[in-house]
């Protein structure tokens, strides 16, 4: 791995006779190293980290190895920040409050509803604080993307309430294994999944999901660096001193909840979506046959539309998912290493999946979901939903 250095501004004062036997911090693997530096003193603005001039070293935004430029990553990143995450947010938090409204009017005692609710609050709360992590953008300059709430944000060790992307996952899951067990043993799921034991395999996923998210977000923070070369300064997030104290642990916890876990969960809805479809199937050519059904007209149009959502899910969480293991396996690709612009460019990917996945759900609802229509006519009169 190609690796980049920093200086701490305490070792570099306004004089530079008191500033003999220069000292920078090299990163390999996330381990802090003390190594000599060369160079010419130089005033350094107080409390930002110096990058090192040792050879062979570089900034990992301007490494040489990079296969996306800085300003690639910059405008693809803005896009997702600064445009589409706006737009989405305007349409996601009317639409999730609206879903919301109607689940609880057709009654959380049913357990699908809760579900359903439970999801449209997720994603709710994912686009609210994802539109606060960037709303920096809204405002700062192009080259700019770090201000004072990102700077609060990863102060307070808030960073991992981003967690609530995996935790929406959690509840696509259950909600595609729910209505899977449905279908393939429709009396059975009435007795075993009951709606109190939704409701707490819901608290508990919560709970276990959002715990290591926030231990994650702890793995970052947001430092000042001054590059001598070009004798300017910017922000960028960087390992804390708590990853470092706990990083093999941090390793083992990130690429469970971040890799494994999400991973899973598209596996899951994937297998349990397609079960559902092909049972639903010759349930229907069955009925087609003999005029008669275990499952009624109203819960076979609820079992598409659930199919519908779980599609949606996979549809969004593929391509970047498949980014992401692609990433594991390759030697540099991460945000410290010489890939790093690409490693950017996945995140940015990731995000925007995620924001799509969190929107869109009503539209599946309103033209699938006859229940889900009728409730909202009796909610909103307007005869453009029917």
């Amino acid at each position: 791995m190609t690796n980049f250095s920093f200086q701490s501004s305490s070792t570099a004062t306004s004089s530079p006779s008191q500033r003999p036997g220069n000292i920078s911090l090299l990163l390999t693997n996330g381990a802090f190293h003390t190594t000599p530096s060369a160079g010419p003193d130089m005033i350094v603005p107080e409390g930002c980290l110096v990058f090192g001039t040792e050879p062979g070293s570089f900034i990992p935004w301007d490494n040489p190895d990079n296969i996306v430029s800085q300003d690639t990553e910059k405008a693809v990143d803005t896009a997702v920040g600064a445009i589409c995450l706006p737009i989405l947010f305007l349409i996601s938090v009317p639409s999730n409050l609206l879903n919301m409204l109607v689940f609880w009017k057709q009654g959380l005692k049913e357990r699908i509803n809760l579900c359903l609710f439970a999801l449209s609050l997720v994603d709710l709360l994912h686009m609210i604080n994802n539109f606060f992590f960037n709303v920096d953008r809204l405002y700062l300059p192009f080259t700019e993307s770090k201000g004072p709430v990102l700077e609060f944000i990863l102060h307070q060790k808030l960073l991992g309430f981003r967690g609530f992307s995996w935790l929406s996952g959690f509840v696509s899951v259950l909600i595609a294994c729910e209505r899977c067990f449905c279908v393939v043993s429709p009396l059975r799921s009435q007795t075993v999944l009951k709606t109190r034991t939704t409701a707490i395999i819901i608290v508990l996923g919560t709970v276990l999901i959002m715990t290591g998210a926030l231990v994650i977000g702890m793995r970052w923070s947001l430092v000042c660096a001054f590059d001598p070369e070009t004798n300017t300064t910017s922000k960028f997030l960087y390992t804390s001193e708590f990853y470092i104290k706990h990083q093999a642990h941090m390793d083992l916890l990130t690429l469970f909840v971040g890799t494994v876990q999400p991973l899973t969960y598209v596996c899951v809805v994937t297998a349990a979506t397609i079960v559902t479809s092909v049972k639903l199937k010759k349930m229907l050519r069955w009925r087609e046959q003999t005029s008669s059904s275990t499952m009624s007209s109203r819960e076979m149009a609820l079992t598409r539309t659930l199919i519908a959502v779980s599609i949606l899910y996979v549809v969004c969480s593929l391509p970047p998912m498949t980014l992401g293991i692609f990433v594991m396996f390759v030697p540099g690709m991460s945000l410290r290493g010489r890939y790093h612009n690409f490693s950017k460019l996945v995140v940015s990917a990731f995000e925007l999946a995620s924001f799509i996945n969190a929107t869109f759900n009503i539209f599946v609802y309103i033209f699938l979901g006859s229940k889900y229509k009728e409730t909202l006519w009796t909610l909103f009169p307007c005869r453009v939903l029917m």
